[in-house]
């Protein structure tokens, strides 16, 4: 038998999981269709880009999630020489805020779902 705590968990942390993973879904679908020429222009010289977008199975999902993390962490991308310099620098603020959230939305939502797991399992939901 499960008491309302148990429900009150799947509830809120499958809610939490859904949202934030609509969030990235569509985020992603408008930067895709309304914004990737424009973010390709201004990281023309970003080499992690390039090298990503030769991909051909998933390849403008898999650039925009790699042009998120560079986004989100621009330190490491930078020293890793994915990333330049003036390429971040010359980025519009709007633009990558719209990058970022996306990007920390498909991240919430996968911890999101990790906790939901964990929790049905550590309950005997799933064996």
């Amino acid at each position: 038998m499960t008491d309302d705590d148990e429900i009150w968990f799947v509830l809120t942390f499958g809610a939490l999981f859904l949202g934030l993973g609509l969030i990235s879904f569509f985020g992603y679908v408008y930067l895709y269709f309304f914004k990737m020429q424009r973010i390709l222009d201004l990281l023309g010289r970003s080499s992690g880009v390039w090298v990503s977008k030769s991909f051909s199975f998933f390849g403008a999902y898999f650039v925009l999630i790699c042009i998120g993390s560079f986004m989100l962490f621009p330190s490491l991308a930078i020293r890793g020489g994915a990333l330049d310099k003036d390429d971040y620098l010359n980025f519009p603020r709007e633009l990558m805020m719209a990058v970022r959230i996306c990007y920390l939305s498909a991240l919430g939502g996968g911890g999101a779902m990790i906790v939901l797991l964990a929790g049905c399992k550590y309950m005997g939901w799933i064996e």
